[in-house]
Order: structure tokens, then sequence, then C-alpha cells
């Protein structure tokens, strides 16, 4: 089984598709509402967004863009098992609305409020497609939440690199794979936590590099690594790492979509929806939005 439901739809040809994500690329603002009607509600304009431009593509762009989907909806699936853990039923409801995960997974999520059984399901239903899924149940049992959220985001980006078909998107996956591996490694050495990080195989970053590192316990190598990672200069913890890097990936894939033809423009376009509804929720509470916010309308 896939993680997607299917969509019937032929969808619309690459010009008409493109000449639609500039459109509402160009409408789209920093507070994540664009010239167009949607929810108020950040996240959910977001999914929303998401499911349009989904069912907007044709067969070729969805097989080409499927990762990209998958990926995001693997983070819904996430979510929805804290719900689920947590016994939140109306929240967890809440979080498939708008959701392109598969029905038949969405019915699994709902029809049992014991979270091991659920994840046993869900391992015999995705294992076969996905085959870092197998093992999922064992790994909860030892690991808990956090070690099957890691297991979950980085066994999905090490499978999805290998097989993208588009270079932009197999790009950015390599980018969120090392942006993973940097985080964590700067987390334990800011937190000075004396075991060694979870690194993931397949990214950019040699692993005698990142290992030497940990080694030495050189935060100044980091950061400069980090730096060179994201393409620009300046102190990541000024504003903090984690948004020094989107602020990277932001410059990638607006790079990637000066192509006004080619799926780089589809994903600039996401991308910048994610961060300008990220910094719609900031404003939501009251609360300055990271620095990265100001490129999601602001990089063309």
């Amino acid at each position: 089984m896939n993680l997607l439901r299917d969509i019937d739809t032929a969808g619309a040809p690459d010009d008409y598709l493109f000449a639609r994500i500039r459109y509402r690329r160009a409408a789209l603002d920093t507070s994540g509402q664009g010239q167009w009607a949607g929810p108020a509600d950040p996240h959910r304009a977001l999914k929303a967004e998401y499911a349009w431009v989904y069912a907007q593509l044709n067969q070729g762009m969805r097989r080409k863009l499927l990762p990209f989907f998958e990926y995001n909806e693997l983070g819904t699936l996430i979510i929805a098992l804290r719900y689920l853990s947590a016994g939140d039923s109306a929240a967890l409801k809440s979080q498939l609305q708008f959701s392109l995960l598969h029905p038949q997974l969405r019915k699994v999520l709902l029809g049992s409020d014991k979270i091991t059984t659920v994840i046993r399901r869900l391992e015999s239903l995705l294992s076969k497609r996905y085959a870092f899924l197998g093992g999922l149940t064992a790994h909860y049992l030892r690991q808990g939440p956090g070690g099957l959220e890691q297991a979950l985001r980085g066994g999905f980006l090490q499978q999805a690199t290998t097989e993208s078909r588009s270079r932009p998107l197999r790009e950015m996956l390599l980018y969120q794979l090392d942006m993973r591996n940097l985080l964590a490694l700067y987390k334990h050495l800011h937190w000075k936590i004396p075991s060694p990080p979870p690194f993931l195989a397949g990214g950019t970053l040699p692993g005698s590099l990142t290992e030497k590192i940990w080694a030495a316990q050189d935060m100044a190598k980091l950061l400069e690594l980090i730096q060179q990672r994201a393409g620009q200069k300046g102190d990541p913890e000024a504003t903090g790492v984690e948004d020094f890097l989107f602020a990277g990936l932001t410059r990638q894939l607006h790079r990637a979509s000066r192509d006004p033809l080619q799926a780089g423009l589809v994903l600039d376009y996401l991308w910048r929806y994610q961060l300008a509804s990220r910094a719609r929720g900031w404003q939501l509470k009251n609360t300055p939005a990271p620095p990265e916010t100001a490129l999601a309308g602001g990089a063309a």
C-alpha cells in the first residue's frame, strides 16, 4: 500500500500548472495568507494548499514529486500518533482533515485507542512498499515515541533520496537529511550529551568528518560545516541553527525555481507556503517570527 490516497483526476498540463503556481507564489505573503480563499488556521491552510497542488499535478509530475508529498504526510502521521498516544481523539480527527493519507491508513488511526495496535497495523500495511518500516513496532517498544519518529523520518529520507526522479527534489531531500545530522550533532555538543548522536547514512556529509567533529567535541568546526552546507555566511547561533539551515534550503530551492518550466518551481512555492504558514502561526501567538520566514515571500 502507498502512503497517499489515489488521485483519479488527470491533472493539468505542465505549462498551465506552472502558470497557476507562479500566480499563487506571487500572491503569497509572509503572513501565510495569499489572495485566495482558504482556512484561516495556518496549519489547515497549508494542508489544503498541498492537497490542491497535488490534485493539479498531472500523472508524470505527480510521480516525480511524490516523495515530497509523502514526506509531509509522514509528518501528519507522526503528529496523529502523538495525539493517539495522548488520548486526544478530537485533535487526532482535526489533524487528518485535508490530509492526503490513504483512506485505509486514516481508518487504522481512528479505529483503535491502543497505539501499539495501530503501529503494528501500519507496519503490516506499509512495510512492503517502504522497507524502512519493517520492525517498526519493535522499534517503538524499545525506544518509545522519540525513537519511532527518528526511524520514520530518517528511514524515509534515506529511501527517498535513492528513489527520487527529480533532481531538485533529490537535492532538497539530501539537504534535509544532512540538516537532521547537523542538528543532532549540534544539540549533543551544545547540551553536552555524552552519548553520540544518531547519524543517518546517505547524505552529502562525509561520515568521517562528522565523527571527527564529535570525537574532538569541536563546536567551531561544526558551525563552519553548517555555514558551508547552508551556503551562507554569518553566525548560525545568532538566529538559531535550525533557522539558519532553513534559510539555506530556501535559497537552494529559489535557485532551483529559476527554470519556469521545471519541478523546482513547484517545490519552491510549497516550501515558501510552509514558511509563510509557520510565520502566520507565530503571529497568531503574538510571537516574533523566526527570521527565515521573511524569505518565504521575499526571495523572488
